[in-house]
C-alpha cells in the first residue's frame, strides 16, 4: 500500500487522550502496539497540517539542519529564512514557545 491509497491525510476518529500524566505501569498508555503494524504518519493527526504549519517544518528542519540547539539559535534560524509567527511578526522565543505549546496538543 501506498500513501496515494488513503483517501485522507489525518485520523478524523483520533480520540483525545484523557490522562496527562503517562501510565507508570509497563505497556500502558499506547495507541498501538510497537511494531504491531505499518504505521502511516496521518493515522496520528486530528486534521491536516495548515499551510502555515508546513512552511514552519520546512524551516525548523533547515534551522536544524544547520546545527541550531539552543532556543535562541532556533529563533535567530527562523528569522533568518524571514519565517514569520501567525501573527506576521518575526519569531520571538515567547511566540516560538507558544506555537510549540499549541502545536503540541
Amino acid at each position: 500500500m501506498s500513501a496515494s491509497d488513503f483517501p485522507i491525510d489525518h485520523n478524523p476518529e483520533l480520540k483525545t487522550w484523557a490522562r496527562i500524566i503517562p501510565s507508570s505501569e509497563p505497556g500502558q498508555g499506547h495507541i498501538e502496539r510497537p511494531g504491531g503494524f505499518d504505521n502511516r504518519v496521518w493515522q496520528n493527526r486530528q486534521r491536516a497540517p495548515e499551510p502555515f504549519e508546513l512552511d514552519l517544518v520546512a524551516a525548523l528542519e533547515a534551522v536544524f539542519a544547520e546545527g541550531a540547539t539552543a532556543l535562541d539559535e532556533v529563533v535567530a534560524g527562523l528569522n533568518a529564512r524571514h519565517s514569520q509567527d501567525r501573527q506576521g511578526q518575526p519569531w520571538s522565543e515567547a511566540s516560538f514557545l507558544q506555537e510549540m505549546a499549541v502545536l503540541g496538543q
